[in-house]
């Protein structure tokens, strides 16, 4: 499988779509088609002929999903045809499963990276490429589970969602890697996702600004009102979200830098040539960041105080109505020390929700790395997918009772070729 992802700019030039089988019985199984193949179009998956994409799964409907190019938005998007077992969207549902009236769903909106289930074990990346796009320099892994209380026991509900988009449009040389974990459902994550690289696209569109950053190596700026102006955005009263994002970009002489930020427990960590680099703070209430922080306000924690109106993170994007009710919330976001990525360098970058960090330390996830690496990762086609499924499979394995997700960004892999175009 390929690792080098790219993100379609909807441009009317056109857009090809893969879809490439990640896990279950159909693994490895692949299909392209471009937006102007109209006779080909609407791309049909399911478990049995005439489907486009047939899938050997017990879970799959023998026509379960379809994926149309959308000419009026100039978009991909998938549609669930009435199936029994459902189709998740970055492990969201995209329709009410009804057994008796097997009604369709509502045209969902594709991007680049993007993974579609289909019942409970197919996963399907979604690749989307269009004529002026760069590959994604190096291999990007992503994985993710709702996980369950117990073992054997019920899923839990799915609050996280990540997603990944490079390169930013008019940005060409930036991308933005990020994972936003919801509390009180999945709307806050779910907006704060599709929110948040609009806003840095939007602040990375002006040339000044990219130019100064570029110029500065340095994206404090951009990263703290993009956060700013997603919270104005967002309209969640009652539901709220983590946020932890790394930008990443190219110097144009083939050296990389990257800079997080973040609000909640979601965390980053990169290692680079052996030394690692923790790229984000602990905002739980029991922090000393926020302990600290709340005291430089003149709001400090009480003895005992381990929660806030009953949530135990000093910082969120959303949760509107809590921070009308104490002004010790905050959306200000930590923002990293920039790290650079020289053309030599060998490492890694980690982000992941917290689920893993709350049974897996820093020191272990490097060392897990490691192991991943000498055990699976050289006989896969993407190494980087192989290493974020073994440390989602760790989390599993020590039993955590939270939704985890994982980006594993793969810089021992970095491809510094040219712009790709596609085939006349």
């Amino acid at each position: 499988m390929l690792s080098y992802l790219s993100i379609s700019s909807a441009g009317h030039a056109g857009s090809t779509l893969t879809l490439e089988v990640l896990s279950g019985l159909s693994r490895g199984l692949r299909c392209s088609i471009q937006s102007t193949s109209t006779s080909n179009l609407p791309l049909t998956l399911g478990r049995v002929a005439p489907s486009d994409l047939l899938l050997k799964d017990s879970e799959v409907s023998g026509k379960h999903a379809l994926i149309n190019w959308n000419l009026n938005k100039l978009k991909w998007e998938v549609v669930d045809m009435g199936s029994l077992n459902g189709t998740l969207l970055n492990s969201q549902a995209i329709h009410q499963q009804d057994s008796e009236s097997r009604h369709w769903g509502h045209p969902t909106e594709l991007a680049n990276g993007d993974i579609v289930t289909l019942g409970t074990s197919t996963k399907i990346l979604v690749k989307i490429l269009s004529q002026s796009e760069c590959l994604i320099p190096f291999g990007v892994g992503l994985a993710s589970d709702p996980m369950a209380v117990r073992r054997g026991g019920k899923k839990l509900p799915m609050e996280d969602v990540c997603y990944y988009r490079w390169p930013l449009p008019g940005a060409e040389q930036f991308g933005l890697f990020g994972i936003c974990d919801g509390h009180g459902g999945a709307g806050a994550a779910t907006s704060a996702s599709k929110i948040l690289p609009e806003m840095v696209t939007s602040i990375l569109s002006d040339s000044f600004r990219k130019e100064r950053v570029l110029s500065q190596c340095d994206a404090s700026d951009v990263l703290r009102d993009a956060f700013l102006q997603t919270e104005a955005c967002m309209n969640h009263h009652y539901e709220g979200c983590t946020a932890t994002v790394l930008l990443a970009w190219a110097d144009g002489l083939g050296d990389f830098f990257a800079q997080c930020a973040n609000v909640g427990d979601s965390a980053c960590v990169m290692n680079i040539d052996g030394k690692q680099i923790k790229m984000t703070e602990d905002h739980r209430i029991t922090s000393n960041s926020e302990r600290l922080r709340m005291q430089e306000i003149g709001e400090p924690l009480k003895d005992g105080e381990t929660r806030l109106c009953g949530l135990n993170l000093g910082r969120m994007l959303g949760d509107k109505f809590l921070k009308q009710q104490d002004a010790r919330f905050s959306s200000d976001p930590y923002i990293s020390p920039v790290v650079c990525i020289h053309q030599a360098s060998r490492g890694f970058a980690l982000l992941a929700s917290d689920g893993f960090w709350d049974v897996v330390n820093l020191k272990k996830a490097i060392q897990l790395v490691q192991q991943a690496r000498e055990r699976h990762a050289p006989d896969t086609e993407n190494p980087a997918e192989t290493i974020a499924n073994f440390l989602l499979n760790e989390a599993r394995t020590q039993r955590t009772k939270d939704n985890t997700s994982i980006i594993f960004l793969d810089f021992d892999t970095i491809n510094r070729d040219p712009p790709c175009k596609l085939d006349p």
